[in-house]
């Protein structure tokens, strides 16, 4: 009990002065409480709250040195085992079927209960993220976009990375609407503007909209130099039907991620129909029977709606997680809305969220 007044003590302290700092220096201060409390193994003295559990979203895990640009959000593998450590040590990591059974049931879970997960299908999933969770013994579920893995496709925001950050271009300029965008590529603080303006400008759109905007940017290179940079970056290629069924073998729940990973909530009905049933047509050829799991593509309020749910419903999925960054309450959570925590490279702050939200 004192130990847990006593961390409890430092993560407040800790949370409430990264509140006043920049959200960089925020962040940092939390990645390095977070470390600090693994190796005080503060997370041992949580206390045991039965109906408190937690998703993990993880996407990319690699084993090679990550670009600091085009790679930024890319987990390495030492930092995943590390993480595991923890969960093994201090958690207890359960399927995600058994969450949706407790909350579903109004149920019990073991104390401190994780699940893991992984979106978006990258071939890491099969290669580096599945021999080590292997090795841990431990259950985890794969979200797949049908459409990128049937076709060998690459997501527009991967592309988007990778022309900016390693494109020939120095200044890009293009024209939305009546708005005119230019962008000076010169510097990584320039590269990461361009990036975040245009990914945010984009993601939540209407398809067809959306599509529009990206081919102007995308139209300012060619498509040889955008294969040159995919060869070179090969860990964003989505895994081969062949890999998502060895994994399905090996015990992995492999669910839908829709079919070419789009934000449903903007959708007309109809977009919303095809993304979901043309997906689980497509796993259900090359798996079978598919997980009844869904994960919206980007996870944040404005990917999903009451029609997506509804639709969901009547397609029989159990459940549906999302991006809203917080825990789960079995007594009274929304199976159509699971809430996941992001798993960022600085897995510190993974550790440093999972104590303030098993704390109270």
């Amino acid at each position: 009990m004192l130990r847990r007044k006593l961390f409890s003590a430092v993560s407040w302290r800790a949370e409430s002065r990264a509140t006043g700092l920049s959200i960089e220096d925020g962040q940092l201060l939390r990645e390095r409480c977070g470390r600090m409390m693994a190796w005080g193994r503060a997370h041992d003295c949580l206390p045991d709250i039965e109906h408190r559990a937690a998703i993990l979203c993880f996407h990319n895990v690699v084993d090679h040195r990550p670009d600091p640009e085009v790679e930024a959000d890319v987990l390495h593998v030492d930092r995943f085992r590390g993480l595991l450590r923890v969960l093994r040590r201090s958690f207890n990591v359960v399927s995600l079927a058994e969450i949706v059974a407790a909350v579903r049931d109004r149920a019990p879970l073991p104390p401190r209960a994780i699940a893991i997960t992984f979106d978006d299908g990258y071939v890491t999933n099969h290669t580096v993220a599945a021999p080590v969770l292997d090795e841990f013994h431990m259950p985890w579920s794969s979200f797949l976009p049908a459409k990128l893995v049937d076709s060998a496709g690459r997501q527009w925001i991967d592309d988007l990375y990778l022309l900016i950050h390693r494109g020939s271009r120095r200044r890009i300029e293009f024209r939305w609407d009546d708005r005119e965008f230019a962008f000076d590529l010169d510097t990584a603080v320039g590269r990461r503007e361009a990036v975040f303006t245009i990914r945010e400008a984009c993601r939540y759109l209407p398809e067809t909209l959306r599509q529009e905007r990206m081919s102007r940017v995308f139209g300012l290179y060619s498509r040889d130099e955008l294969e040159t940079l995919r060869d070179r970056f090969r860990d964003f290629a989505p895994l081969t039907w062949s890999q998502a069924r060895a994994l399905q073998a090996g015990g992995v729940d492999v669910g839908s991620h829709s079919l070419s990973h789009i934000a449903l909530g903007p959708q007309p009905a109809e977009v919303i129909r095809h993304e979901l049933t043309a997906a689980r047509a497509l796993l259900r050829k090359h798996l079978g029977d598919h997980s009844p799991h869904f994960s919206y593509p980007y996870g944040r309020q404005a990917s999903f709606s009451p029609e997506t749910e509804r639709q969901l419903i009547a397609m029989g999925y159990h459940c549906a997680v999302t991006l809203e960054q917080a825990a789960i309450d079995c007594r009274n959570q929304n199976l159509l809305q699971l809430p996941r925590l992001i798993v960022s490279p600085h897995t510190g702050r993974i550790l440093f969220g999972l104590w303030q939200r098993f704390i109270r």
